[in-house]
């Protein structure tokens, strides 16, 4: 591990051991620069904010159970996001709770809309979206984020199985061939 990644991997660690006793707007920079025993000048070298720490996390997250494997098809690759959601279902609902201009819904919503967008255009051969298409990928990711944090504060309503099938089935029929399956 190198010191660059060793360094951001305890401003992490700080920031989710904090999270996992308090609310996200509760947690400042300077409590997670005092947990994880870094100077200012290095967290701010790392990171703008508070905001920034929660999404590079959730992406570091997302990345983790994208690369566990392989998945050949949108629904296999939706199971699986659920199912490790509903793994870290107190990390992402504390997450939710952000709000404003870098809310973690928007950092979803964005991910998400970068991961169909590459698949699309990978598997069409097109150097970029329509407007159709572009409109229709976002009501998707916009509706996926919204319904997966509607889930995480009841989770009881529905198995991340079910949720998975229904993203699935909500997702737009001439999107659902287009999955790109990357070789390592």
């Amino acid at each position: 591990m190198t010191h660059s990644s060793y360094t951001r991997q305890r401003i992490f660690d700080a920031f989710n051991e904090l999270l996992n006793h308090m609310p996200f707007e509760k947690i400042t920079v300077e409590m997670i620069i005092n947990q994880s025993g870094v100077s200012k000048s290095t967290f701010y070298r790392y990171f703008h904010d508070k905001y920034d720490v929660l999404n590079f996390n959730s992406m570091v997250l997302a990345e983790r159970l994208i690369g566990q494997r392989v998945c050949r098809s949108w629904r296999e690759f939706l199971l699986h996001m659920c199912r490790g959601i509903a793994e870290d279902s107190w990390y992402y609902r504390r997450a939710f709770r952000s709000s404003g201009q870098n809310a973690h819904s928007g950092f979803l919503y964005s991910y998400s809309f970068g991961i169909v967008e590459k698949c699309y255009l990978s598997s069409t051969g097109q150097t970029s979206l329509s407007v159709r298409d572009r409109y229709t990928i976002s009501l998707y990711c916009h509706g996926c984020v919204g319904i997966l944090q509607e889930w995480l504060n009841t989770p009881e309503d529905m198995t991340p199985e079910d949720l998975a099938g229904l993203f699935y089935e909500a997702m737009p029929e001439y999107l659902r061939n287009t999955w790109i399956v990357e070789e390592n």
